[in-house]
């Protein structure tokens, strides 16, 4: 019989959390650009723990509670809540970056303006608290963190953020006022903006033994990360006729294989014409077209094609099946075919290809 702990871990776990559909404000600041582009593209598994997820319940616990006792400093006006009664929301670049602020504060007693300001909540452990206090900067303290900041000011047209870090091991706080930085939030909206129209992963400049790597992703997204292993189900962003588009707004993505918008259910779902991005896969590719790719592995050659064209036989593998190929780390059962197929594929064109796809190879 399980144990109370596995019990509320069962519990955590089993919370449905809906897809994300764009990049977080608070992901930009991640100087791994790589990652970025991964995290958006559905590339890199969550795998979030049960204590992860507790961690990330303790935050808005101390956040609602932070609100209600700044709500009670006399003079002071805070709001952390919309008309509707949800957190103030911003996007930008199409609705493909959005974010949400912890609140709005103003007329703080002691600060001479009365401008309102950004209001930020964190939490850290003792290690980093202190590591913060004896910094005495947050910017300094955290790029990823001094990035939110700013780009949310920026969007809210906030001069001012007021930052409050508790320790969750005292209770102490840290609190600070920061100026904002309008040089740093332009370049932040390139570096998002380049991310959204990257159309393949940007290079890996970490070592795979990197503590980066090892100790802060799971077995499943080193694999993805590194360009090893392939997501276990295909959906629009992985496929290359995917398109972002920033200027339509609505979080627009563009298929120019169906030439339309593909929606959300869509993107998750993605299609029977699904065609991997090339780069995601772990061989070299020969050549492609508007409708395939050839690919060479360890002089074995494939193809990757709509599924009603495939024929896993004879190499021609639609992206599920390219799927297992890939994640099962190409096994010689899978691809070996007859002398025929090899000796066609050896110097084959896409031109010479088509035909032996479309029709079946002729033998």
């Amino acid at each position: 019989m399980k144990d109370i702990n596995h019990l509320l871990d069962d519990v955590e776990l089993k919370q449905k959390r809906r897809q994300r559909f764009y990049l977080g404000i608070s992901q930009i600041g991640n100087p791994n650009q790589r990652l970025l582009w991964m995290q958006f593209r559905w590339l890199i598994p969550e795998d979030m723990g049960a204590r992860i997820l507790r961690l990330l319940d303790l935050g808005n616990v101390i956040e609602n509670d932070l609100i209600k006792k700044l709500r009670n400093i006399p003079g002071a006006q805070i709001f952390n809540l919309d008309t509707n009664g949800k957190q103030f929301e911003t996007q930008a670049l199409g609705g493909h970056v959005k974010g949400h602020i912890d609140g709005v504060g103003q007329n703080f007693p002691g600060i001479d303006t009365k401008d309102q300001f950004l209001l930020e909540f964190k939490t850290a452990n003792d290690n980093r608290f202190n590591n913060l206090l004896k910094l005495g900067s947050y910017c300094e303290w955290s790029e990823e963190y001094a990035a939110q900041l700013h780009l949310y000011m920026g969007l809210f047209n906030f001069k001012h953020a007021i930052a409050i870090v508790y320790n969750k091991n005292n209770s102490d706080l840290y609190t600070e006022i920061i100026k904002y930085d309008n040089d740093a939030f332009n370049s932040l909206m390139e570096k998002a903006e380049n991310i959204l129209l990257a159309e393949i992963p940007p290079d890996n400049y970490i070592p795979e033994t990197d503590y980066r790597i090892k100790s802060y992703m799971t077995p499943g997204q080193q694999a993805r990360y590194l360009g090893k292993a392939l997501p276990p189900k295909t959906h629009c962003r992985s496929c290359r006729f995917a398109k972002v588009d920033i200027d339509k707004g609505d979080a627009h993505w563009h298929c120019i294989q169906h030439d339309r918008k593909i929606n959300e259910d869509r993107q998750i779902k993605s299609c029977s014409r699904h065609n991997f991005i090339p780069e995601l896969i772990p061989a070299h590719v020969i050549e492609k077209d508007d409708d395939m790719v050839l690919y060479e592995k360890d002089k074995i050659r494939f193809v990757n094609v709509a599924e009603n064209l495939n024929t896993p036989g004879e190499n021609f593998f639609s992206s599920k099946e390219l799927i297992e190929v890939v994640n099962s780390g190409f096994p010689e059962d899978i691809l070996k075919t007859c002398d025929n197929v090899k000796k066609l594929f050896n110097g084959s064109s896409i031109a010479e290809i088509r035909p032996w796809v479309e029709n079946r190879p002729p033998f």
